[in-house]
């Protein structure tokens, strides 16, 4: 299975409202305008606009690894109306960083997968590799013992 990212929208709250939503909608991104998370929250709101008839508004919060806009999200009010965009990075947040002004499992509240992002691995003009097979011995020493099948990590259940 190849490597992928997961999108996940995240919000403070399960919704009780029936007339929701009442205002414009919040989507944080904790990431920087024009990368692949904002593209991925414009085209939700894009999505959303129509059937909720309202306004959805872009937020980027970048920095520190998403968490700034990540704890904007923690400290909002548990209404429903500012939801995060976030990838899977999410989950490695509490490692990274040893004072987190939120807790992930406890003030987010995961409401849906929305996208895969599939990663790539790009070489520069004039690499002498032109595969990952090619490259794979110019950076894993010969004396390192590996299996048949390199070995990799990923949050996603193996198939």
């Amino acid at each position: 299975m190849a490597h992928r990212d997961i999108f996940t929208l995240l919000g403070s709250s399960s919704l009780a409202c029936a007339d929701f939503p009442e205002k414009p909608l919040t989507l944080v991104v904790p990431f920087a305008v024009g990368g692949p998370s904002d593209k991925i929250a414009r085209d939700l709101a894009d999505a959303l606009r129509k059937p909720l008839g309202q306004t959805v508004i872009i937020d980027n919060s970048a920095g520190a690894g998403g968490t700034i806009g990540s704890a904007k999200v923690a400290r909002a009010k548990p209404d429903g109306y500012t939801l995060l965009v976030h990838h899977i990075g999410m989950a490695t947040a509490p490692t990274l960083y040893r004072k987190l002004t939120y807790q992930v499992p406890e003030d987010f509240e995961p409401l849906g997968l929305i996208n895969e992002a599939p990663s790539v691995l790009i070489g520069k003009t004039g690499l002498a590799a032109t595969t990952f097979a090619e490259l794979q011995p110019s950076v894993i020493p010969e004396h390192t013992a590996l299996p048949s099948e390199l070995a990799r990590a990923t949050a996603l259940p193996r198939d």
